[in-house]
């Protein structure tokens, strides 16, 4: 079989754009991170959203988003010391359960068409997501 430059540098291009065994891979596709990516998503579209109805069905975005996460269990707290499992496990969801709050206040701030009470929430939301990250997610540096 003869390879021409065109197939060596597909090959070479493959090979350099995928991490090798799946090790970086499966971090961004895990079940737990495409729920973070879409209530992420959803938050992000909220800071500019100012239609009452469409910001109050991207906050019940975040809601599922938030929900379908409790199943999960992060990374860092899989890959930690047995004893320690059942508190980060019971951190994290209580994390969880308090964005899941936020988003709801969101909600009816939008209903309520109160766009200055979707801001002081955002900001709490966003210190929220700090301080989940700064506990649960491992630094790739």
């Amino acid at each position: 079989m003869k390879f021409n430059m065109l197939t060596y540098a597909l090959v070479a291009s493959l090979c350099l754009s995928q991490p090798l065994f799946g090790a970086e891979g499966d971090k961004k596709d895990s079940p737990l991170a495409k729920q973070m990516d879409e209530m992420n998503d959803a938050y992000k579209a909220i800071k500019k959203e100012t239609d009452p109805v469409k910001g109050a069905a991207l906050a019940r975005t975040a809601q599922d988003a938030l929900i379908k996460s409790l199943a999960e269990v992060p990374e860092l707290v899989a890959k930690g010391p047995e004893g320690e499992k059942p508190k980060m496990v019971a951190s994290f969801r209580t994390m969880i359960g308090k964005a899941f709050v936020t988003f709801s206040e969101i909600e009816e701030a939008f209903i309520a068409k109160d766009l200055e009470k979707v801001k002081t929430l955002l900001e709490q939301a966003r210190e929220q997501k700090k301080t989940a990250h700064d506990k649960f997610v491992e630094d790739d540096a």
